[in-house]
């Protein structure tokens, strides 16, 4: 079998001839002998965006040549798609492929004068751990996957540990329609406090799973349905249960407070966004202003012109958003600059503990920065993660008055936070 069939773009073997070579790999007595592994070029956007679409593909094109010369005469490497690659090769080289995954310099003098780094998100795999090409190619995915969303790695090998992930996450998949359906999720809320009077201001509407009596938390759910679409029915389930929720407590003539419900950006790509979320909140006749959608920024250029007309959108509707998570990722000053924002919430990551530390100084420095600029530009912010009374007194010293945090309250079930109403 010829393993060097020329790919015209990256100078690899064509995707089926790779694959049959995984498959003849698997299949022999040689799968000790080899590793296989999947990776997507990480930067590429903005490579693209700095050098432009064509000095990207250079930069593609050298990475790849540098891998292809790490992984030996007997390997292959192919082009899945786009920016992802996967390849297969004796497991001697394996030191040589991590380290080229972790991120190597590339010297382009037709790009710039300057090194480009580039690294890779990766899922490795043993041959010998399946038999068959395309179980091998999901659980490469698999792993590049996990890796990507797991601090403090870019690469991780397909193990017993995520064997047991992909089982747990299979049984979520297949419980979830059922819970959903029996209403096992429940809406806690988490307030709001307005720093002069220290007053409950809002709240802001979190999602608890109960299966046979026992409490699920987020973290080991979500994930999940973010990963398999899932997501985008609860959101809805949680926007419906909270206008459910105020709509009650106006019928008995309490005095509500605006509530957050968390949109995931894996709604982003459904053209009905828009109208399905006014629609649901108007379906309750809810005073404007009574319900606010909290998202998280998106550094796809697609992505954020979705983003951008949908919070324009709800703008419109009367219905206030916030940028959730600012500071967390890489915030881009266009995200505030050309989104119209009722308020920005200033990720926990920010907020100084009050050790006195060079690092703590410069979070001081950073929030304070942020709400002087929010200001400006007429956006008003709360900072989630306030745990302290010192962290309080810090916040309204730099004129943030909003704030969310256990220092205040921690998220309760509807019937407690009904007491505090």
């Amino acid at each position: 079998m010829n393993i060097n069939t020329p790919d015209e773009q990256m100078g690899g073997c064509s995707f089926e001839h790779a694959m049959e070579y995984l498959q003849q790999i698997a299949s022999s007595p040689q799968a000790e002998a080899y590793d296989g592994v999947s990776l997507n070029l990480t930067g590429m956007t903005i490579i693209n965006n700095r050098f432009g679409m064509d000095n990207g593909s250079k930069v593609m094109h050298a990475y790849i040549a540098q891998l292809k010369s790490r992984i030996g005469d007997d390997g292959v490497i192919a082009r899945i798609g786009g920016d992802r690659f996967f390849a297969v090769y004796r497991k001697e080289h394996r030191e040589d492929v991590i380290a080229c995954v972790k991120g190597v310099i590339l010297k382009l003098p037709e790009v710039t004068d300057q090194g480009i780094f580039m690294s890779s998100n990766a899922g490795f795999i043993r041959i010998s751990e399946e038999k068959d090409a395309p179980a091998l190619m999901n659980a490469m995915n698999t792993a590049r996957r996990i890796a990507k969303y797991r601090p403090n790695t870019t690469w991780l090998f397909y193990d017993e540990e995520i064997r047991r992930k992909l089982n747990y996450e299979k049984q979520v998949e297949t419980m979830f329609r059922t819970a959903i359906a029996a209403e096992e999720f429940q809406v806690y809320y988490q307030p709001k406090v307005e720093l002069h009077r220290y007053h409950l201001c809002g709240a802001e509407a979190l999602c608890r799973w109960f299966h046979n009596g026992q409490m699920m938390m987020p973290g080991d759910f979500i994930p999940v349905l973010e990963r398999n679409g899932a997501i985008c029915d609860l959101d809805f389930y949680v926007l419906e249960h909270v206008c459910r929720d105020l709509r009650k407590w106006l019928d008995e003539g309490r005095k509500i407070v605006c509530v957050s419900v968390n949109l995931s950006r894996c709604n982003l790509g459904n053209p009905e966004l828009l109208d399905r979320i006014v629609n649901t909140i108007r379906k309750y006749s809810l005073p404007e202003g009574t319900v606010e959608i909290e998202v998280t920024e998106t550094a796809s250029e697609v992505s954020f012109h979705e983003l951008q007309k949908l919070i324009v959108g709800l703008r419109e509707a009367g219905i206030p958003c916030s940028l959730d998570d600012f500071g967390a990722g890489y915030s881009s000053m266009s995200t505030l600059s050309e989104i119209p924002w009722s308020f920005i919430k200033i990720d926990r990551s920010l907020v100084p503990v009050g050790n006195g530390e060079p690092k703590d100084e410069k979070r001081k420095i950073l929030i304070r920065s942020i709400v002087s600029m929010a200001e400006a530009l007429g956006i008003s912010c709360i900072t989630e993660g306030v745990e302290t009374l010192s962290q309080s007194v810090f916040l309204k010293s730099i004129d943030c008055y909003l704030a969310q945090g256990f220092f205040f309250d921690r998220p309760m079930p509807r019937e407690q936070f009904e007491s505090r109403l």
